[in-house]
């Protein structure tokens, strides 16, 4: 995975799909959303990585999560 790709956090997924932080945690240890755990104890998923999990549950796929790479070439 290359570094400048986009990561999300527990939260934002969790808020993304209208579950609580711990539903997303319970996905990640079962493997089920694939995610990268920091030093600290919390976890980091790619947007891709994200994408893939959505479109393997028929969940929807909202344009903002698309237009991450795109609009982020600038100063971030």
């Amino acid at each position: 995975m290359r570094q400048s790709e986009k990561r999300v956090t527990v939260k934002e997924v969790a808020d993304y799909c209208l579950v609580s932080r711990v539903t997303v945690r319970r996905w990640i240890r079962d493997n089920e959303l694939s995610a990268i755990r920091l030093p600290s104890g919390h976890y980091r998923i790619s947007v891709k990585d994200f994408r893939d999990f959505l479109k393997r549950y028929n969940m929807p796929i909202r344009d903002e999560l698309c237009e991450s790479k795109s609009n982020k070439k600038g100063g971030e």
